[in-house]
């Protein structure tokens, strides 16, 4: 159960395999080294939601701990430091089965040796207190199994590249062991070490606040929805959170979709690890991954997807004028950087769109003119976008997405079979370790798109297939813009540019032809100008609470 919620908060392969050492750690007599629940309680902490009141208190609690044992280590074998060593090593390393009354057995004989080094440590009931001036600490029996394995794990990071830099800060801590300044700063020291690592070994958005937020809003909804994202969640979250953390709706919009392609990502490495499901120990922090969305193919997707019009921007598809600036890629952007988490939750996308653009401009005049109100006309929403005209500018570039891949169909096709033996494969752009995979545009895949674009699925004629591409060329010698030139055509540079550009076409027409289809759903249901009316007064009310005028 430990490895599995490592999984569903994204750890990657070294993640489990430093883990994993400490899990499959055996006894003499064949038993777990250390008890599955400080495993399941480790692993809670590790992905950084088993702190209590704060995130980093078991270091704290590691801290004093070694100060403890720093306090007990008195043979006299040595130099003062490698006795130190000698006795950090024996406690946190040297016990066969790690339990509270072995922990404090341990202790007790290091003490035995010689007394406490210095004053300030006693022996409690349940524990050891420490005494730093007017301040007592007390790290229980109980704990010290965790904090064993905690101490073990840091050891053990990143295939032990963490070892020695661990000891010299507990060293320097160990010096100044009766200064509460000193136990902090040591844990400190640990603190951003395990930063380092989550951040590297961690899928970014689980291991935040904003993650923890998101979480917590999903299990108070109950169980029985099985934490399956639906449109007003996000809108009831942002409204929840909007005089904290989450002040605009963008901001809690684009946490939901790092929260949802951490899932995916999340999903797949366990699939990959071969894992059985998570099952339902929530309260240990664990996500069900497959439960956040109805499909595991949505899942795919989103594990897969990052903006696609990057690729747009440098090599040979730089020299192809496939957008203009203002009238085609802006409106297009935020549809490509959101992709399928746009596609699956389109109203959602749509308050995005039209009530996050208000929301921006009051910050942005607050910003200019702090103390001046906001314009009537923004804090009503009057000048929000209607999700009908953003469906009419996305239906026209629709039109002008499938245009644009007759024309590379009609570039492509130009320079005969010997693009076949080129454009095997693949070409990706990715983001960390989620990668977008965008088919290479081989004529016969050009084709193949059109041909279930315009003819819906059916095999076409030798007549037919003579239209697709007269009809392609006709588009193409109608197309003046930068790099539709037909003399070009036979450049490799110019072929390449069009096979990306290809990809990125079939990319975000997937993404606006299935967005498109939810705004069809959501007019027959409900109707876009009923859901955009009441939308327009949900948010006036609330933008009305956060920069209307106040009674001071």
């Amino acid at each position: 159960m430990s490895e599995q919620q490592l999984l569903g908060s994204g750890a990657d392969g070294q993640f489990l395999a430093d883990f994993r050492s400490l899990a499959e750690a055996a006894s003499f007599s064949g038993e777990q080294k250390y008890p599955a629940r400080v495993l399941g309680a480790l692993a809670q902490f590790l992905v950084g939601r088993g702190g209590a009141g704060h995130r980093d208190t078991p270091l704290f609690e590691l801290c004093h701990l070694v100060n403890i044992v720093a306090g007990a280590a008195g043979a006299d074998t040595g130099s003062a430091l490698d006795n130190l060593l000698n006795d950090r090593w024996r406690f946190f390393f040297g016990q066969d089965r790690v339990t509270a009354a072995g922990c404090r057995a341990e202790l007790q004989a290091l003490q035995a040796r010689s007394g406490w080094r210095r004053a300030g440590f006693a022996w409690a009931e349940n524990g050891v207190a420490v005494s730093y001036g007017d301040d007592v600490f007390t790290v229980t029996y109980g704990r010290m199994p965790f904090l064993l394995a905690l101490f073990e794990f840091l050891a053990g990071m990143d295939n032990f590249t963490f070892h020695q830099a661990l000891n010299d800060l507990l060293d320097q801590m160990a010096e100044m062991g009766d200064s509460p300044r000193a136990i902090q700063d040591g844990a400190n020291g640990i603190a951003v070490a395990l930063r380092r690592y989550r951040n590297a070994h961690l899928e970014q958005g689980m291991h935040d606040e904003a993650f923890t937020a998101i979480l917590d809003y999903l299990r108070q909804r109950g169980d029985e929805r099985n934490c399956n994202l639906a449109d007003d969640d996000i809108l009831e979250f942002w409204r929840r959170h909007n005089g904290g953390d989450f002040r605009t709706y963008r901001k809690a919009f684009t946490r939901f979709a790092d929260f949802t392609a951490a899932m995916a990502v999340s999903q797949a490495r366990r699939q990959g690890e071969g894992a059985a499901p998570l099952g339902g120990a929530r309260d240990l922090g664990e996500v069900e991954p497959d439960d956040m969305h109805h499909s595991s193919a949505a899942l795919g997707d989103l594990a897969g997807w990052t903006d696609p019009l990057a690729l747009l921007d440098a090599g040979p598809a730089a020299e192809i004028k496939f957008f203009t600036q203002s009238g085609e890629r802006e409106p297009l952007a935020p549809l490509a950087a959101f992709g399928p988490f746009a596609r699956q939750l389109p109203l959602a996308f749509s308050r995005y769109l039209a009530f996050g653009t208000v929301q921006a401009a009051i910050t942005t005049a607050l910003q200019f003119h702090p103390g001046r109100a906001v314009e009537a006309r923004l804090l009503s929403c009057a000048a929000a976008e209607p999700y009908a005209e953003r469906r009419q500018l996305y239906q026209k570039l629709q039109g002008h997405l499938a245009r644009l891949r007759k024309a590379a169909f009609h570039a492509l096709t130009q320079v005969g079979d010997q693009l076949g033996d080129q454009a095997g494969g693949w070409t990706g752009v990715g983001r960390g370790t989620a990668v977008t995979a965008l088919a290479v545009m081989t004529p016969e895949r050009l084709f193949e798109l059109a041909r279930r674009e315009l003819d819906g699925g059916r095999e076409p004629s030798a007549a037919q297939m003579a239209v697709l591409s007269e009809d392609a060329a006709k588009v193409f010698r109608n197309l003046s813009r930068r790099g539709f030139e037909a003399e070009a055509l036979a450049d490799e540079g110019r072929q390449e540019g069009f096979r990306v550009g290809a990809g990125v076409l079939s990319a975000l027409g997937d993404v606006l032809n299935g967005y498109l289809g939810g705004l069809d759903g959501l007019d027959q249901d409900s109707g876009l100008d009923t859901l955009f009316a009441a939308d327009s007064a949900v948010f006036a009310t609330e933008f009305g609470k956060l920069y209307g005028a106040r009674d001071d």
